[in-house]
């Protein structure tokens, strides 16, 4: 097997057309069909499957697809060691928090007259995971709750990750100006039901919370949702709508801000855990180190 069978691979795969494919990779479809029927019989598995729009990968091959996926960001991170060795980079992936960007601010304003590179890539709870995995990211920052806490340590620990628990909040309301909520010193859950909720995305993790009660209020039941998966853009809505979001209050001051309250739900009696991650036994660069006593003393400091 050769890496460039795996790139052609990857090519076909996020294009879901060989025709494409071949035009973007300027070769032949026939010779890009034989290199893909080449891979399929070294690995005794059939990869994709025809139909009228194209090509769809087959169980096995969206498992090649992860697999693949890992090896190119693992081969991309060996070609650029030269360049990270005279640039120090800080990559992080993050649920979206407002408070994320402020502390790797803080990093970069330490390091700036050595050009530091930073990347944030803002993600759901999955991606965040896999996106460490794969190490697109080299330090990851996650939020979840208690009922989905059995499945991220599961996840963690099948993808050989390590966890480093920080602390332990509940959900509070972030609302802006815009909401007839606003100067609230307590809300209760029913009262939100009335207002959109902004919220990124569903994933595997967040369809787990089926079952979860904020104030005696089931999840399911916040019918009015506006996705959104760039912060940014939440923040913008929180400030300019009546739109709410769930959150901890370890953004707080960041939001305040933006002029956005984080208010207290009365009886929430959602436990959310925050911790960071990273590849197990893997050495962290200085800038990511760094990031991590940020983030810890951070945390600490809010919630005590």
């Amino acid at each position: 097997m050769q890496i460039q069978q795996l790139v052609y691979f990857m090519k076909i795969a996020e294009l879901g057309s060989m025709n494409k494919a071949a035009a973007e990779l300027l070769m032949t479809q026939p010779n890009l069909s034989r290199a893909m029927m080449n891979l399929e019989d070294e690995l005794n598995i059939r990869i994709f499957t025809r139909n009228n729009k194209g090509v769809v990968l087959t169980e096995d091959g969206k498992r090649l697809y992860q697999y693949t996926r890992t090896i190119l960001n693992q081969m991309e991170l060996i070609e650029g060691i030269a360049s990270r060795e005279a640039t120090p980079v800080l990559s992080i992936a993050s649920y979206p928090m407002i408070s994320i960007s402020r502390l790797a601010s803080q990093v970069y304003n330490n390091h700036k007259d050595e050009s530091i590179r930073i990347q944030l890539l803002e993600r759901r709870l999955q991606r965040v995971i896999e996106t460490v995995e794969s190490g697109e990211a080299e330090l990851g920052v996650i939020l979840y709750n208690s009922v989905q806490s059995k499945e991220v340590k599961h996840m963690l620990h099948y993808k050989n990750i390590e966890h480093n628990y920080l602390g332990a909040d509940t959900w509070y309301a972030n609302v802006g100006p815009e909401s007839p909520l606003y100067d609230r010193e307590e809300v209760e859950a029913e009262e939100l039901l009335r207002y959109p909720v902004v919220r990124m995305p569903d994933d595997y993790f967040s369809n787990l919370t089926f079952y979860l009660a904020v104030g005696g209020v089931l999840l399911t039941e916040f019918k009015k949702v506006v996705y959104m998966s760039d912060n940014a853009a939440a923040v913008n809505m929180m400030k300019y709508t009546d739109v709410f979001r769930f959150g901890s209050k370890i953004n707080s001051e960041d939001f305040a801000l933006h002029g956005i309250r984080t208010i207290p739900i009365k009886n929430c009696g959602v436990e959310i855990r925050l911790a960071w991650i990273r590849r197990k036994k893997e050495i962290l660069s200085p800038v990511a180190r760094e990031f991590a006593q940020r983030l810890e003393a951070w945390v600490g400091e809010v919630l005590g």
